[in-house]
């Protein structure tokens, strides 16, 4: 277990200093590049394409409240204001840098969701929460809540011109 430990402390040693020595070679811009590579590579391949994978409710439309720590989809969980307009934030914002169909797509659907299920149309202002249905739970209009809403929103007609 010992030489286990040992070797692995070596190797790793031994492979970071060759990371920080290639590191050490790169000009500032060179390093900004591959930072944004780098980053770039993560939000599409990691992140965004996790929440087009696993948080789409297609049972009552929308996207799923929950997930647990297991990556399992709670689908009676509640569906919060805040979450529906960071999805639609993140998602108006990805498709306006990436021009990504499916980021539209996904963009749109929170959009569409948000404005048929969050909205009070007879007194104004978005529900804090819906049920797992579409159902208004909470129905408080949380000041905080509401400048998600006009954010995420905002990042839509940036992106999209609507």
């Amino acid at each position: 277990m010992k030489k286990n430990l040992l070797l692995l402390t070596v190797f790793s040693f031994f492979t970071c200093n060759v990371i920080c020595q290639i590191s050490l070679q790169l000009t500032p811009e060179q390093k900004l590049k591959q930072l944004k590579e780098q980053v770039s590579e993560n939000l599409t391949d990691n992140i965004l394409s996790y929440w087009s994978a696993k948080m789409p409710d297609e049972v009552n439309g929308g996207f799923y409240g929950r997930i647990d720590r297991n990556n399992r989809v709670i689908p009676d969980a509640a569906k919060g204001g805040i979450l529906n307009a960071r999805i639609l934030w993140t998602y108006s914002a990805a498709y306006r840098v990436t021009k990504n169909p499916e980021y539209l797509r996904l963009a749109t659907r929170a959009k569409d969701y948000i404005l048929s299920h969050f909205i009070d149309k007879e007194y104004g202002g978005a529900y804090m929460m819906l049920n797992a249905k579409g159902e208004p739970q909470d129905t408080r209009k949380h000041t905080y809540t509401q400048a998600f809403f006009i954010y995420g929103l905002s990042s839509y007609a940036s992106a999209t011109g609507d």
